[in-house]
């Protein structure tokens, strides 16, 4: 880690927020005994894959968790292998080869933004 990112934070905070979703080519998907959630391992093609993105056309799916090379929790490098655990998704649904996208949540947007004092 440069000091620079130390300093200044992560380039991929400031990148992930300029980027409303991403997309995702499917390398695997796999479900593990005991989780709800669905383990997907594919490549960025386009966009960022950060934390509490949604996929596309699912309103219950969540993405819980972001892993890549370059870091956790969001991912903007194009070409990068990440891991996601999403959850509301089957692993029927997402084959290898398929293409996901991501869109952010509309909760997230509508966040109060401040400080609470309680006196």
């Amino acid at each position: 880690m440069s000091l620079s990112s130390l300093t200044f934070g992560s380039s991929n905070s400031i990148n992930s927020s300029s980027h409303s979703g991403g997309r995702v080519k499917v390398v695997k998907s796999e479900k593990f005994v005991g989780m709800e959630a669905v383990c997907v391992i594919a490549r960025l093609v386009e966009g960022a894959v950060a934390k509490k993105m949604r996929v596309k056309g699912k309103n219950k799916s969540m993405v819980i968790s972001v892993e890549s090379k370059s870091g956790d929790g969001v991912c903007t490098k194009n070409g990068a292998q990440v891991v996601l655990m999403i959850e509301g998704i089957n692993k029927e649904d997402y084959p290898t080869g398929v293409e996901i996208c991501f869109e952010k949540c509309e909760e997230e947007a509508c966040k109060p933004k401040g400080r609470i004092i309680i006196a």
